[in-house]
């Protein structure tokens, strides 16, 4: 009986010192910044699909094309290079509607209400900030395109990884016929921009 205890005891205080040491070394390689090859934070060779903000053409077979439905693409917008306007191309279909009209107006770009104005300062004519909910958002990207064509292009495209399944072969990728969406590496994960502008954080 009490050959098993010291046994048992033996064990667990093996376990505890490998786990310590195990922890440790985690520990130590995340203070000081890891190398990027370590696998057990996230291996170089994972892949994801992203689209190339500067070959999307916003013509919409994101929304019909992806597996999941909705679609892992969402539409973003950079607030640094948003505008704030009053009237916002990727948000209203006539800039023409007088200011106070705007909040209550049902001609909006998106169909399912996924771009939200809200006043950021100076009252009804000062400046608004525009976020996309993305749980609105089905990758249609007309807001984007439209701020694209005629505005400050800062709305794009972006699969999301936290959404997107890592399909070997990507349905969206068959389908876009300009050949944005391209496989990029997992790491580091920026902005949902990957390689193409990571100085660019939300």
């Amino acid at each position: 009986m009490r050959t098993r205890s010291t046994r048992r005891r033996f064990v667990l205080g093996l376990g505890r010192a490998f786990g310590a040491t195990a922890l440790s070394a985690v520990a130590a390689r995340v203070l000081r910044g890891g190398s990027p090859d370590a696998e057990f934070i996230q291996p170089p060779h994972r892949y994801g699909w992203q689209i190339n903000p500067e070959r999307c053409t916003f013509c919409n077979r994101c929304e019909r094309a992806c597996v999941r439905s909705p679609s892992a693409v969402k539409a973003v917008n950079d607030q640094k290079k948003c505008s704030n306007c009053v009237a916002c191309y990727g948000h209203l279909r006539d800039l023409r509607t007088p200011s106070h009209l705007i909040a209550t107006t049902e001609d909006l770009v998106c169909p399912h209400r996924a771009v939200l104005r809200s006043e950021l300062f100076g009252g009804m004519d000062g400046a608004y900030l525009y976020t996309i909910d993305a749980d609105r958002c089905t990758g249609c990207a007309e807001c984007a395109r439209l701020c694209n064509r005629l505005g400050s292009r800062s709305m794009f495209m972006v699969i999301r990884p936290d959404l997107c399944l890592g399909c070997n072969d990507c349905a969206i990728a068959r389908a876009c016929p300009s050949g944005a969406v391209e496989r990029v590496p997992l790491f580091p994960v920026d902005d949902f921009r990957g390689e193409y502008m990571p100085d660019q954080p939300w």
